[in-house]
């Protein structure tokens, strides 16, 4: 499969964007599972959050991109953001059936895995826990690429996902160090 880079949980920081930019060269795609600019009422704001460079970086951006909706993503971020955000959404890359979403809607595997199974797909992408995982159970991949701005799992380490050929890697954004892989 050609390169897709895999983000999440943004939260309106700037400049974690510009770090992640650097994956960013040759890739075909460039997947954002949600929560793309406002911080949350219940996160801290971070060092880099600032959400009118972000919304120009993206417009200006002549990136390949697809995001959708998350949880603290509002009406006011279609309007500003290059396209409306949707729910979830369905793509297919050389045979590879990918279905996205932020992932607030289901909190159980078994529940995500189903979902997936509805759509055919091979890969589920979603964020909201800012936790890595990439696991394959019931012949879906479920991927979550942690989060770049506010990472919650222990030590905390921003993170994100890079599918190139048949290899998912989950690596961290400071030193690219692979955290998690798996074969498609």
């Amino acid at each position: 499969m050609n390169k897709i880079v895999i983000i999440s949980d943004l939260h309106g920081n700037l400049k974690a964007w510009k770090e992640a930019k650097k994956y960013f060269a040759g890739a075909n795609l460039i997947i954002n599972a949600g929560d793309i600019l406002y911080h949350g009422a219940r996160n801290p704001l971070t060092d880099g959050y600032n959400t009118e460079s972000l919304v120009t970086e993206l417009n200006n951006s002549n990136l390949s991109l697809m995001m959708v909706k998350g949880n603290v993503d509002a009406l006011v971020d279609d309007w500003v953001l290059p396209y409306p955000l949707p729910e979830y959404a369905l793509i297919d890359r050389e045979g590879v059936r990918i279905i996205v979403y932020h992932g607030y809607q289901h909190e159980y595997n078994v529940e995500r895995i189903d979902f997936a199974k509805r759509f055919g797909a091979d890969i589920l992408i979603f964020g909201h826990t800012h936790i890595p995982y990439l696991e394959k159970e019931e012949d879906v991949i479920l991927l979550n690429p942690g989060s770049l701005a506010l990472p919650k799992q222990q030590p905390p380490q921003a993170t994100l996902a890079v599918i190139k050929g048949e290899t998912i890697k989950i690596i961290t954004l400071n030193e690219g160090k692979e955290l998690y892989s798996l074969s498609l």
